[in-house]
């Protein structure tokens, strides 16, 4: 094949030829219409995620590849319904000496660890009560934890769908709930931070990441909610001294934070603070998911998005604003 192409899949044009490392994202098994079989197959980088077809060969093929494999692929860029696709020319599995940059195929946060493991720790040393701030600096000097914690990212693909990204957003959350406390004093603001910082711990265990983000077997069979409240209820055990009141009152936060049933929460938001959490969560994890939508619209020139199922719209875009500094340089009399 010839040598890798610098571009990522979102950045090639239609009739534009690919060659490149990419993941398997899905793999299908479909038939033509003379009932012969072909692959039907998605392939992702870091920009996103763009399918392709094995019309030939198929049963040799479905010996070597599968779902969450790197390939090398080789091809060109074609539409249908209007939409980007790869016409395969050549496709192989990833061979060890092969040089595959794993940064080209999953995004990061923008934040660095350390940065954000600074961040995590200012907020548990700003918890004021004793019990609470000592189960938290435990729980996350556990180097399991602690490794996943920095490293999962906080969706497949809708909000903080990249790694760090559950860091990034329970950090902003609990920013977010610190600034809210402010017309609410009522509420209590170590609840606030731990619930913050606690909230989505299970989706350590609920995604798997590698060359592409996907849900493990007991993230989809469990849920990140049960696999959190397993997880914090085995910490405690090591924590006798956490009084009852307190702990039942941040469990209930990880259990109600999705608000409603119909988002699979197994109970509903009872107390102040836990009605704020759900409130907080749903800004950020929307405002991202827009955010990042938007940004990849007025990148493409689009001014407005594709329709977005789970927003159930289109997104304004409108143009990309002009830096500061830019403008007219024409000399005027105003």
């Amino acid at each position: 094949m010839p040598p890798p192409t610098e571009k990522l899949l979102q950045e090639l044009n239609p009739g534009e030829h690919f060659t490149g490392f990419v993941a398997i994202r899905v793999l299908h098994v479909r038939q033509k219409r003379d009932g012969s079989p072909y692959l039907a197959l998605e392939f992702s980088d870091r920009s996103g995620r763009m399918s392709g077809n094995v019309w030939d060969n198929v049963e040799e093929f479905k010996k070597v590849l599968k779902v969450g494999q790197v390939v090398k692929l080789h091809g060109s860029i074609t539409t249908y319904q209007d939409k980007k696709q790869i016409t395969i020319e050549k496709l192989r599995p990833a061979r060890p000496e092969d040089p595959v940059d794993k940064t080209r195929l999953i995004q990061t946060s923008q934040r660095s660890q350390d940065e954000m493991r600074r961040h995590l720790r200012r907020l548990i040393e700003g918890v004021e009560n004793a019990d609470i701030r000592s189960f938290l600096r435990r729980f996350f000097d556990d180097p399991e934890i602690s490794e996943k914690y920095f490293d999962a990212p906080a969706g497949k693909l809708w909000h903080h769908a990249y790694l760090g990204g559950l860091a990034e957003h329970s950090l902003n959350m609990a920013e977010i709930l610190l600034k809210v406390s402010e017309f609410y004093p009522n509420a209590n603001r170590d609840l606030l931070v731990t619930g913050a910082l606690l909230h989505d711990i299970g989706k350590i265990y609920e995604y798997q990441w590698d060359v592409s983000i996907d849900f493990s077997d007991r993230g989809r069979l469990i849920g990140h909610i049960v696999i959190g409240q397993e997880l914090l209820n085995l910490h405690r055990q090591k924590d006798p001294e956490m009084p009852e009141e307190i702990w039942n009152q941040i469990i209930h936060m990880v259990l109600s934070h999705q608000g409603k049933y119909e988002h699979k929460t197994p109970i509903l938001p009872a107390t102040l603070e836990a009605v704020l959490l759900y409130c907080a969560d749903l800004m950020d994890s929307k405002a991202n998911a827009f955010n990042r939508i938007i940004q990849r619209s007025r990148e493409q020139g689009d001014r407005w998005s594709e329709y977005i199922k789970l927003a159930d719209t289109f997104l304004f875009a409108g143009d990309e604003e002009p830096q500061k500094g830019e403008g007219s340089q024409e000399d005027t009399l105003f």
